[in-house]
């Protein structure tokens, strides 16, 4: 959720980005269907927003979600308008987010996407005259569809790029490993789940899985392997396609990654978010580190403590 905070004369101004409840992420696909799709469906996901979960976006979400035209835009756009203030800027770039988690930075740290919140707060403010709020309003998501449409054809021909280069090395991947059994191992070992550094234990797994599947890679898996990697490794809740969800219920266990549905899920989805919600303000998780947890399970493997409050 984006917040204004002022000192008591009102001298100096702080806006903060920050998550306090279920963290959901979305693919755009996701957006678009919740957007145009069943309205009670939409109402049921809003309302959950608006009670205290928050949505992960990125600077890519609000490029691609600038492509629909006509009523579908408008759809998108009101969508986003009503989301309001309850999203956090996350990255999209995996490769920044791995090289913050070798040097063990807040898990808050590293998926926030500063210069995007930055560069987002100083364009809304250029679009006032002289005096503003920093209401909601002020904060909406909609905005950024026509600030950031014209880096859609960029952002196009990027992916494509990267789709092209994913393939090749996959694909190089994939023939080196049937003339040596012990290629993968070598190359893509399989990584065990550390808290600490979720994306990297997606990314490093996710390009094992892809190696081996090199010949189903499709036009788009380049930005659908960003969005599984920041989706599964900082939200709670997130949509994919059914072959990307496949592909993470592949990755070892245990993880603390997301719940991932897929299309004729998100029904289901909203309605483990709104039991999240619920539970939020009966209990509290408590993440033991690794001595603690040896201590009190005999194994350092992930485990939670819940609490009641009273």
């Amino acid at each position: 959720m984006i917040r204004a905070t002022s000192k008591a004369d009102g001298s100096i101004m702080t806006l903060k980005a920050s998550v306090n409840g279920p963290v959901v992420y979305l693919d755009n696909w996701a957006f678009i269907e919740l957007a145009k799709g069943d309205p009670s469906q939409r109402r049921r996901f809003l309302d959950a927003i608006r009670s205290g979960a928050d949505v992960l976006f990125s600077v890519t979400n609000a490029a691609e979600l600038s492509g629909p035209q006509g009523r579908s835009a408008e759809a998108v756009r009101t969508f986003l308008d009503e989301i309001g203030p309850r999203w956090y800027p996350a990255k999209l770039n995996p490769i920044e987010v791995i090289d913050l988690e070798k040097k063990r930075e807040n898990p808050g740290a590293v998926c926030f996407d500063e210069e995007f919140f930055r560069s987002y707060v100083a364009d809304r403010m250029r679009s006032y005259d002289k005096v503003f709020g920093l209401t909601d309003e002020f904060f909406s998501l909609a905005t950024m569809m026509d600030r950031l449409g014209p880096q859609r054809k960029s952002i196009s021909e990027t992916s494509a790029e990267f789709d092209q280069m994913l393939k090749s090395r996959m694909s190089s991947a994939h023939q080196n490993s049937k003339r040596d059994p012990l290629f993968l191992d070598r190359k893509f070992p399989l990584v065990p789940f550390d808290p600490a550094r979720p994306a990297s234990f997606v990314f490093f797994n996710l390009l094992r899985i892809m190696a081996l599947e090199s010949n189903s890679l499709t036009k788009g898996d380049g930005l659908d392997f960003c969005h599984a990697v920041m989706g599964c490794a900082f939200a709670n809740f997130t949509t994919l396609d059914t072959t990307w969800k496949r592909r993470i219920a592949n990755l070892p266990k245990p993880n603390w990654l997301a719940c991932v549905y897929a299309r004729a899920e998100l029904d289901r989805m909203i309605a483990d978010i709104e039991s999240a919600i619920a539970k939020s303000n009966q209990r509290s998780v408590l993440v033991l580190n690794e001595a603690i947890r040896k201590q009190l399970t005999g194994s350092i493997g992930p485990c939670q403590i819940i609490e009641r409050l009273i």
